[in-house]
């Protein structure tokens, strides 16, 4: 039963393990990262009120009822009128006195005509025919803002790719450290049995007893911590991936290598041409320079006439709802002038020739700090390679040294600060391995992504 019980939590340990490649990492957090999903709703945004400003290209159609009624003489006519139910008093008779008679009472109708009400169904039409440019130059704005808004969301997929890449090294780094701390410890144990030995023997000092147990104590601090940050690296993967992952169940797959130095150089140039001709970002500033030409052209305008043409229909009823007796028409064409607005439109113009100085500052100064950060992550990465080879060669020589450390302090002829001495300087240039490793990867990465050319090493 014990057996069966165990067999079990394994078999869902297993299931519920997750081991991630770089290239899974990335692929998820373009579709469940909440940054970029927000990024995305920003374009969906952008493309409807695009849509929605195209609605000014096409006839405005509306319908109203509306039931009034009043005792003003001039439109309790007028209800009468429309509903053909306008009747004037008659004469008694055709003599001068009646005629008289009868022009005295509809004197005093038109005067007094009582309370009338009315039902009044209208249909009404409104048809752009020309309106000086204002539409169809904002409308092109609108769509370049669109644009620009779909290259700011594809340069933010490349700024997450880049972010998940870098929290993916970081969390092979602190595996790579994690995995250095082991192995010191291996090595610290080895001496402490070596020394506890020696010391029984009465070959060593009980002070050297103590200081390698001092040396261990720190070695598995350091690998604690080292541990813990491996827990956190992860934690942080899974909140770029917007997924609830049990940290200690996440597994990466990847080693970090270091890129040769001839191939960053044979690519720096051409990422340093793309970057301030290509990256997406710049592209979406160009846009929004466009655009706001566009809105310039587009003010200029309301200095302009409009022509349309309208037409309404009307039903009338006086005494319920939806018995029409009656119905009307008006057709027409028209032109709308602003003669004067106060230079309103003059001072707008100005604020978007400011925009636009705003917006090509902010190229030229984006287009010189990319070159900048291209050339300090190229600087960067070289310094990250230097140190990697001292590393590597600081390990050997320091394996070297321990074991001729080691062989000496067994034979009485060195003390065991040399020994430990030696360990530190193996355990360092370890340490300082991982980091250089990591240093590397992140400034060949950050090479790409501020040249735009991410998805080049991530493929």
């Amino acid at each position: 039963m014990k057996k069966g019980l165990l067999l079990g939590l394994l078999l869902s340990l297993s299931v519920s393990a997750k081991e991630l490649t770089l290239k899974e990492a990335v692929d998820i957090a373009l579709k469940d990262n909440l940054e970029l999903k927000a990024e995305k709703y920003k374009v969906e945004q952008k493309k409807y009120q695009y849509e929605a400003f195209k609605g000014y290209l096409f006839p405005q159609l509306s319908l109203s009822y509306f039931f009034m009624r009043t005792d003003q003489p001039p439109y309790s006519i007028m209800f009468r009128m429309n509903t053909h139910s306008l009747q004037f008093p008659r004469p008694s008779s055709l003599t001068v006195a009646g005629l008289a008679q009868a022009f005295q009472e509809m004197e005093a109708y038109f005067n007094n005509p009582g309370s009338n009400q009315i039902y009044d169904l209208a249909l009404k039409v409104q048809v752009p025919i020309w309106m000086g440019g204002k539409v169809r130059n904002a409308l092109k704005g609108k769509f370049l803002e669109w644009k620009a808004q779909r290259l700011m969301a594809d340069r933010k997929a490349e700024e997450i790719a880049y972010t998940v890449a870098d929290t993916f090294l970081k969390t092979l780094y602190a595996k790579e450290a994690v995995r250095a701390t082991e192995t010191a410890l291996k090595d610290v144990a080895q001496h402490l049995k070596v020394v506890k030995k020696m010391y029984e023997s009465g070959l060593a000092l009980y002070s050297d007893l103590l200081r390698v147990k001092v040396y261990y104590e720190s070695v598995k601090a350091k690998n604690e911590e080292a541990k813990n940050n491996l827990y956190v690296a992860k934690k942080a993967l899974a909140l770029l991936l917007n997924k609830d992952w049990n940290p200690q169940s996440i597994t990466l797959k990847g080693k970090l290598l270091c890129p040769s130095p001839s191939e960053v150089k044979r690519r720096f140039k051409e990422l340093l041409r793309w970057a301030v001709d290509s990256r997406k970002d710049l592209l979406a500033l160009k846009e929004g320079i466009a655009a706001v030409n566009y809105y310039k052209k587009a003010t200029w305008g309301k200095y302009l006439p409009d022509f349309v043409a309208f037409g309404e229909y009307h039903l009338y009823d006086n005494q319920r709802v939806g018995n029409f007796v009656a119905n009307s028409y008006t057709v027409g064409v028209g032109l709308q002038w602003k003669l004067f607005d106060g230079l309103s439109a003059f001072n707008e113009v100005k604020m978007l020739k400011e925009k636009e100085r705003e917006l090509k500052t902010t190229l030229d100064y984006a287009q010189k700090g990319i070159r900048f950060e291209l050339t300090r992550a190229y600087k960067e990465y070289q310094t990250a390679y230097a140190k990697y080879r001292e590393a590597e060669t600081k390990i050997e020589q320091a394996k070297e040294s321990l074991k001729i450390v080691g062989a000496r302090y067994k034979q009485g002829l060195a003390r065991i600060v040399d020994l430990l001495d030696v360990q530190t300087q193996l355990d360092t240039a370890r340490f300082e391995r991982a980091q250089a490793l990591y240093n590397c990867n992140t400034a060949y990465l950050k090479l790409y992504n501020t040249a735009g050319k991410i998805w080049e090493v991530l493929k």
